[in-house]
């Protein structure tokens, strides 16, 4: 019942959440001179890096266009990480406005982890041509790619609500998730695959510890769709669909049910 008056109440203050979100976006490249160019810049340096670290000099994965790989992990992983941090902070960033003005405040997470989507969604249509120009083979599982985007979408609201609820009683949390993302981030297959034939064999048997990360469920999903062309495993995006599922719901629920305490401990 709560949920529920909840819910209508945001979607009551969706402009709202709509001036949030671009608030947020134009903070973001406030003062720059190459404004949204820069978070294409940043996964095409890191990119070239790791291109020539692992496929050139020590020849760890033997994959045709790895860059293009590359490239799309990077992408998937920056949203991912700037969403989770910037929405943790979102309420303990703003404790004079949650405490002075009566608004759903659920709303700033949620901005903060869709200004970050929107500029996702650019920079995916800016790599589509490229990979097409590239010759990387883009087959009909592209059709998937608005599900697998929407997926990825809820299931960044759901623990961005769940970690900046957190975060307003655990301060030092901020600092615990910048570390965990960048230990998280050699945990999940943004730069290997998920293919024993492609990995040297010491690395290949650790697959199965990989798969059981949630976000490999995305990385792989994303990989299967953009890079190899083919349909996803129908049983890891199954998962990853459940995940999306659970996490919105559960992240909304845990905010609920601190909501009313949120002001006085902000």
């Amino acid at each position: 019942m709560i949920a529920g008056q909840r819910l209508r109440e945001l979607v009551d203050y969706r402009d709202l959440l709509t001036n949030l979100t671009i608030r947020d976006l134009k903070l973001k490249y406030k003062g720059s001179v190459l404004g949204v160019g820069w978070s294409l810049l940043n996964p095409l340096i890191m990119m070239a890096i790791y291109y020539v670290v692992f496929s050139l000099f020590l020849r760890v994965f033997v994959l045709p266009n790895y860059w293009a790989f590359v490239l799309g992990g990077l992408l998937v992983w920056i949203f991912t990480a700037q969403a989770l941090t910037s929405s943790a902070i979102a309420f303990v960033r703003t404790s004079s406005l949650i405490t002075k003005v009566y608004f759903p405040i659920e709303t700033l997470p949620i901005a903060n982890v869709l200004a970050h989507f929107v500029n996702f969604v650019i920079m995916l249509a800016i790599l589509l041509p490229i990979l097409l120009l590239a010759g990387v083979h883009l087959g009909p599982s592209l059709v998937l790619l608005p599900v697998i985007l929407l997926a990825h979408l809820a299931f960044a609201i759901g623990l961005g609500l769940f970690l900046a609820t957190l975060t307003v009683y655990f301060r030092d949390l901020e600092h615990v998730i910048t570390l965990a993302i960048n230990a998280l981030f050699y945990l999940t297959p943004v730069l290997y695959p998920l293919d024993p034939a492609a990995l040297p064999r010491a690395a290949a048997r650790f697959i199965p510890y990989a798969t059981a990360n949630p976000l490999a469920w995305f990385l792989d999903s994303y990989h299967s769709v953009l890079y190899y062309g083919l349909w996803p495993d129908p049983g890891q995006f199954t998962a990853m669909l459940a995940a999306a599922l659970v996490a919105l719901v559960g992240g909304y629920a845990f905010f609920s049910w601190l909501r009313p305490r949120i002001p006085e401990e902000v």
